[in-house]
């Protein structure tokens, strides 16, 4: 015969059972998720740069590059779209926009979604803008449970540094 505490305790933990696998988080989008159709499978880059205003052309690999229009000042902000990054939970791509030789806005364009990884991703996204913004590179902490995200995030904005860089503007501060 069971104690009355075993007793309780085995109708306590087959409750708790029940709710855990009869719950469902709300279908809620990813903040700043938008399609990134278009891409290749894999880590391919999407590697967008665009001074404002953009003059844009073919590369062989389909990806759009952005070459420097030459009347436009040399202050002017330019965004780059960093390279899709396969985490272990989902894809991540991160657009930045630089300003003056500082990265001024940062957005995430892609981000692991469904249950659990969405809502990891909802919390994470604004924690790690903030600190590439902050750091003013890829060089950013690990947000605490996010750790493949975080990674995939860093790798994205560093390849949008890269491909800044490689168009002439470069993150001074």
């Amino acid at each position: 015969m069971f104690p009355r505490r075993g007793i309780i305790a085995l109708v306590t933990t087959a409750l708790a059972l029940v709710l855990l696998f009869t719950f469902k988080t709300p279908a809620t989008p990813v903040v700043g998720s938008t399609d990134v159709s278009g891409s290749t499978s894999g880590s391919t880059a999407i590697a967008e740069a665009t001074p404002t205003p953009a003059a844009t052309d073919s590369t062989t690999s389909g990806a759009a590059t952005a070459t420097p229009d030459p009347t436009t000042p040399a202050a002017a902000a330019v965004t780059v779209t960093g390279a899709t990054v396969q985490s272990g939970y989902g894809e991540v791509a991160v657009q930045i926009t630089i300003d003056s030789g500082k990265i001024t806005d940062v957005q995430a364009i892609a981000l692991p979604t469904g249950r659990h990884s969405g809502q990891i991703s909802n919390y994470s996204g604004p924690i790690l803008a903030s600190e590439v913004l902050q750091a003013q590179s890829a060089k950013i902490d690990i947000v605490s449970g996010a750790t493949y995200t975080t990674e995939a995030y860093a790798e994205s904005v560093q390849s949008a540094i890269d491909q800044a860089a490689q168009n002439g503007v470069s993150i001074t501060g």
